[in-house]
Parts: structure tokens; C-alpha cells; sequence
């Protein structure tokens, strides 16, 4: 009797870890088609000026002025918003942050430092994917690329080295998720001061 009860609890456990899997998989599913869709609506839009979603920029520094910042040097910071509609208070959007779908960041400095960061937004508002690279992070100087996958705010999925994590995060992993999620809000705050009156 206990060993049918304990094949029984084994084979629970099996199952429920299968559907775990297939949930999560699902889930990164969903949200990498809600990606392709929204680039290919960006390059569909710059190609044909319409039917793409609108574009905001958001810059500090460059090389446009000829002079360098004493502590790194030419320095540029850039924050490039694609949102879905127009950014218009007294036309029912309450909160114009909800408008944003994609947001690419970017930093260049001296030394060859240099770093990248995609966030993709739902229709909600809610961040659902970080990709970030960093071309000094690696000891040799390689290009360092990682993924988050976000469900209702909750890490679902780590890409590192090519390889998914999807339940046994570490305590960097979530270190890294937060600061990537702090860093896509902290962009589309951004957006919203540009419409603030």
C-alpha cells in the first residue's frame, strides 16, 4: 500500500513538473511572437512611414557638440520609445506609460564600454521581457547577452549562455531581473515626462 501511494505522489510530482515546464514554455512562446510582431510593426512602419507604432527619443551626449565629458570621455546615453497611440490625456489614456510596447536603451562610452537593453511592454503596461548585452562584462572583453521572460511580474525564464533557466533562479538572477526591470521602467518614466504638462 505505501509503495502505490508513493508511486502515486512520484507520478504527481513528474506530472506537475511537466506542466510547470509546458506552462513557462508556453508562456516565452507568447511573449517571443508578441516580439516579432512588434519589430516587424517598427520596420513596417519606418518603411512605409504608416501603420507602425510612433517613435520617441530620449538622448544625453554624442559627438554632435565635439566636446567630451572630462570623466569618460564621448559619452552618449540613449532611451528610443516605440508606443501605440497618441500620447493624449484628455482623449481617455490616463497613464501614457501604458502606451509604450518597446523600449531599446543604449550606452556608449570610452574604452570600448558599451550596453544594450531591449523591454517589451504589454497593452497593460507590464514588462514581459529584458535582453541586455554588454560588451566589457565578459573577463576577455566578449560581448556578455542575457534574457528575462516575465509573467505578471514574476521572473519565469533566464537565458544565460545560451542555456534556459527556468525554476531554480539565483540569488544574480534576480539581482539582475530587478535592475533590468528598474532600468525599463525608469526609461518609460521617461516617455511620460516628455507629455507631462
Amino acid at each position: 500500500m505505501k509503495k502505490q501511494i508513493l508511486s502515486i505522489a512520484i507520478l504527481i510530482l513528474i506530472s506537475s513538473t511537466a506542466n510547470f515546464a509546458q506552462t513557462v514554455e508556453q508562456q516565452v512562446t507568447k511573449i517571443r511572437n508578441l516580439y516579432a510582431a512588434t519589430n516587424k510593426r517598427i520596420d513596417k512602419g519606418i518603411k512605409e512611414k504608416t501603420a507602425g507604432l510612433h517613435y520617441a527619443m530620449w538622448t544625453v551626449g554624442g559627438e554632435r557638440d565635439g566636446q567630451q565629458w572630462s570623466a569618460v570621455g564621448t559619452m552618449e546615453t540613449r532611451d528610443e520609445i516605440w508606443f501605440d497611440g497618441e500620447p493624449d490625456p484628455e482623449g481617455g489614456v490616463e497613464d501614457v506609460r501604458k502606451l509604450v510596447r518597446k523600449i531599446v536603451s543604449s550606452y556608449k562610452g570610452a574604452a570600448g564600454i558599451h550596453t544594450r537593453s531591449e523591454y517589451l511592454f504589454n497593452e497593460n503596461g507590464e514588462l514581459l521581457f529584458a535582453y541586455s548585452s554588454n560588451d566589457t562584462a565578459g573577463e576577455d572583453g566578449t560581448r556578455v547577452e542575457e534574457k528575462f521572460y516575465f509573467a505578471k511580474g514574476k521572473l519565469i525564464r533566464v537565458v544565460r549562455d545560451g542555456k534556459n533557466v527556468d525554476a531554480k533562479f539565483s540569488a544574480k538572477d534576480f539581482e539582475k531581473a530587478t535592475g533590468e526591470s528598474e532600468n525599463g521602467k525608469r526609461a518609460r518614466n521617461k516617455f511620460a515626462i516628455m507629455f507631462a504638462e
